[in-house]
């Protein structure tokens, strides 16, 4: 079954994830990439954050490779993500689906040795908390321009499915605490390194977190369960797309800190631009369905 109208989500994607790659490979050149910053900071505080001791193992033994071949290994992760970038835009045929494999591989490799899996074994993985790590929407945007079939008109359900997952997770025991709350505001800018104005915020939704738990998780809870109805059943309304976006811009500007881009150590812009160019693919297919439909509809009744 071929889509129908594929050619725009493609393009969206293709220059979205190819300008998101390029980005990521830039901040890999901020001075704070060619020193034990990064490790102590943003990958080292990963793998120690809860972590199971096999997966801590790991990071650590990648974290020494890395250390060890400074400033090279920095310097080739850095051309390597910005190739993957150019590539995905630029490349067609044969080494346009060999570009995209490379980002599905790169993806994977990131996401365990330097997301650590995106905390999903950590015991308290949540999505305003970071989990599951921004890789996995690359790899996914990967597979979905290399088999664009599977970009249907329903996709808008798997958005759906993602918000209600994310729902029951917020649900769990564990992130009805204090501690849990107060670390999905403060785990980025534990660091020391934000800007006054961006301590300033995130400090007062931890005080805010530790204060009232319970009441900023049901908010999380409703938003997201909110969206979950939306996506499954409203994808193609304005409302749920403001929604979705204004939700994702709160994450990352206040627990996210701006994907710490202010700190010299950012690596990525974080799970949210990737994730708004997923969704934005579903709505598209979903809008496209709906327009169809319209027509069929005045088509038959004239």
């Amino acid at each position: 079954m071929q889509n129908s109208n594929p050619s725009r989500w493609q393009q969206v994607l293709r220059w979205g994830f190819g300008v998101l790659w390029i980005i990521d490979g830039f901040l890999k050149l901020q001075p704070g990439m060619f020193n034990s910053g990064l490790v102590v900071n943003v990958v080292g505080a990963t793998a120690l954050d809860n972590q199971p001791a096999w997966l801590t193992h790991l990071m650590f033994s990648g974290i020494n490779l890395w250390h060890a071949g400074l400033p090279l290994t920095t310097i080739a992760m850095a051309l390597w993500e910005v190739a993957l970038g150019i590539g995905i835009i630029a490349a067609r045929g044969r080494w346009f689906r060999i570009t995209l494999w490379a980002v599905v591989a790169w993806s994977a490799i990131v996401w365990v040795m330097a997301e650590g899996l995106g905390g999903i074994l950590s015991g308290n993985p949540t999505f305003p908390g970071d989990s599951p790590g921004s890789t996995p929407f690359y790899a996914a945007a990967a597979i979905l321009m290399l088999y664009p079939n599977w970009v249907t008109p329903s996709l808008h359900r798997l958005a759906g499915v993602f918000w209600a997952l994310a729902t029951v997770v917020q649900l769990l025991p564990y992130n009805w605490s204090r501690s849990a709350m107060g670390g999905i505001f403060g785990n980025v800018t534990m660091n020391g390194q934000e800007p006054a104005a961006i301590d300033r915020l995130n400090n007062a939704f931890i005080e805010l977190a530790y204060r009232s738990p319970i009441g900023v998780n049901v908010v999380l809870i409703i938003i997201m369960a909110l969206l979950a109805w939306a996506w499954f059943t409203r994808p193609t309304r304005s409302s749920t797309w403001w929604l979705t976006l204004l939700f994702l811009f709160g994450l990352w500007a206040i627990p996210q800190a701006f994907a710490t881009l202010f700190t010299g150590t950012a690596t990525d812009l974080g799970n949210e631009f990737p994730l708004a160019l997923l969704l934005w693919a579903a709505r598209h297919m979903a809008n496209h369905r709906a327009q169809k439909t319209k027509g069929a509809v005045l088509s038959a009744i004239t």
